[in-house]
């Protein structure tokens, strides 16, 4: 008895696809990350507060700044002396840059931030003209 061996283009597709996953997974950990750090933001009423998770990340390697209604939270993760050569590399290192954009315009001059266990919180007071303000209604006399 004689069995046929098929061929298979789909089988070739994919091995096709996993040897491109693999050249782009080698690149990814080596340039800018987009979405890094990944922050949470809070609406505390008369601020915002943004923590930031940064672990690995040294304190003097963040940059802060605020215009207007927006923080930008930039730095480097730098990559730790490691011997030997990888075989699977999922950390990633480099600069990265996050942009924080506000319903409301912050008071910069009263931000501020603390950095501790790999967590930035950064708390930006609402500027006055952003904060609702009471109106009293008054009557009119004839």
């Amino acid at each position: 008895m004689r069995f046929s061996t098929w061929w298979d283009p789909f089988a070739e597709l994919e091995a096709l696809q996993r040897a491109v996953n693999r050249l782009f997974e080698s690149f990814l950990g080596e340039g800018e990350e987009v979405s890094y750090p990944p922050v949470n933001v809070c609406d505390k009423g008369d601020a915002y507060v943004v923590k930031a998770w940064l672990p690995g990340v040294k304190k003097e390697d963040v940059n802060l700044t605020v215009l207007g209604n927006t923080l930008t939270i930039q730095g480097e993760k730098k990559e730790p002396d490691v011997k030997g050569n990888f075989f699977r590399r999922e950390r990633s290192f480099g600069p990265f840059h996050k942009v924080v954009e506000f319903p409301a315009e912050v008071d910069a001059e009263k931000v501020t931030a603390r950095y501790k266990d790999g967590i930035l919180t950064v708390t930006l007071p609402k500027a006055e003209t952003a904060k609702p303000r009471q109106i009293t209604v008054e009557t009119e006399t004839e």
